[in-house]
């Protein structure tokens, strides 16, 4: 799609859309390369298959129904990894989330890929020896093959964990540490992470989990002293282009700018990242979210597809965009997307400009993130779902991950600060 913003709106030609079988996009400077997973892109590429829409469907609202906010966390006491230490059941699941980046585990290296997930407080991978594990798309990690290899301090001999999430997915096995290696110029000895034996089918050919969440068993804790809790993605716009994750001093040239919002402590939840949304503004018309919540509740998560609202905001929303799109043919209902055109035949399509506007920042979208297209069809629809009606978090907010495309989104933990550009991930 080509795209022009015209004042309150955008100007979108519409081309045929069809699976994409070569990548596009390459990763951003010494950065990891972020891919959808069933995309050219991916490192999964030689296993992968066309964007099944049903299947990420159900994986985002999985993941949502998982997300069981608010709640009570679970938490490991600093440095407890001891025999069947339980990780909080209330995180989203990480099988459902659809990007994935390439990290080295050991020496010799052998390269994994592992889901990305901003919701996750602890990176795992699957090891031998594990008579169940299969699917996966290369070598298994075999700790006893590696010259870095060793255990790390525990209050056990076994050193166990057992991760439950809250819609059933799960990974069982014990905690190892190793080298990591992230880019050539990025290495970080004694990283620990679980070493996987047992674990349900939602991680598919990945090799496990990336963890990007808030606590003492993620990534960016245990590589803090290099990169001071720093890091920013770009998700791309489309399954055929890349996207990239940078740390530290690399995140902060590339991604740093006067668009800042304050990060949000929830010592609830404090894996996730909160923010304070004050409102959205589709075309001319603006909604506010400042009655929904006290204090406002949104989380900035990799992991689920499509935005969640409020009902009552959501029902505004989606009665604007009816009248944006009235003059286009109406379709049917696509899953939990329940605003659909058919735009068959159309050259220019006008889409209204959507804004975020966050405490002290606001944060115009890319016109990718305001509609889901299919790729079969010229079926588009409204990318945000209601959250359920008189539910216990029918006021909670979620930027989903198409909200997020060719956004650059700077997490600066140390400084509790989110800031926000546009990205540099392509179309």
């Amino acid at each position: 799609m080509v795209n022009h913003e015209v004042h309150d709106k955008y100007v979108v030609e519409m081309k045929p859309l069809r699976a994409a079988t070569t990548c596009k996009g390459q990763a951003k400077g010494r950065g990891l390369t972020l891919a959808h997973r069933q995309g050219p892109c991916s490192p999964l590429a030689a296993n992968r298959q066309s964007r099944d829409s049903k299947l990420i469907f159900l994986r985002d609202q999985s993941r949502v129904n998982s997300m069981n906010i608010p709640g009570q966390s679970r938490a490991l006491p600093n440095g407890d990894y001891g025999e069947h230490a339980q990780m909080p059941i209330h995180r989203g699941s990480p099988g459902t989330s659809e990007f994935v980046v390439t990290v080295g585990v050991g020496t010799p290296k052998i390269d994994l890929p592992l889901i990305f997930d901003t919701g996750s407080d602890v990176t795992w991978t699957k090891c031998k020896p594990c008579p169940s594990c299969s699917g996966q798309q290369g070598p298994l990690f075999e700790p006893s093959d590696s010259t870095t290899f060793s255990r790390p301090a525990c209050t056990s001999s076994e050193c166990t964990y057992s991760i439950d999430y809250a819609d059933g997915s799960h990974s069982n096995g014990y905690y190892v540490q190793d080298l990591l290696t992230l880019t050539p110029e990025y290495q970080f000895k004694d990283f620990i992470f679980g070493c996987s034996q047992s674990y349900s089918d939602d991680f598919g050919t990945t090799a496990g989990v990336l963890g990007l969440g808030q606590g003492d068993t993620t990534l960016i804790s245990r590589i803090e002293s290099e990169f001071s809790n720093i890091f920013c993605y770009c998700i791309p716009g489309s399954e055929s282009s890349s996207g990239y994750l940078l740390f530290g001093l690399e995140a902060l040239s590339n991604c740093q700018t006067d668009n800042i919002t304050p990060l949000i402590i929830d010592d609830r939840n404090p894996s996730y990242y909160f923010v304070n949304l004050l409102g959205i503004t589709l075309g001319n018309q603006k909604f506010s979210l400042s009655s929904e919540s006290s204090p406002p509740r949104t989380i900035i998560d990799s992991g689920t597809t499509f935005t969640r609202l409020p009902p009552s905001i959501y029902k505004a929303v989606h009665a604007e965009f009816v009248k944006y799109m009235s003059a286009y043919p109406v379709a049917d209902r696509l899953s939990t997307l329940d605003t659909c055109y058919d735009l068959r035949g159309q050259e220019n399509v006008k889409l209204p400009k959507m804004i975020l506007q966050f405490e002290n920042t606001d944060v115009t979208l890319d016109p990718s993130a305001v509609v889901w297209r299919e790729n079969d069809d010229a079926q588009v629809c409204l990318a945000f779902v209601p959250n359920p009606p008189n539910s216990e978090r029918q006021d909670l907010v979620i930027i989903g991950n198409v909200q997020q495309r060719n956004l650059n989104i700077l997490f600066n933990v140390q400084d509790k600060e989110f800031h926000f550009g546009r990205g540099a991930c392509g179309n």
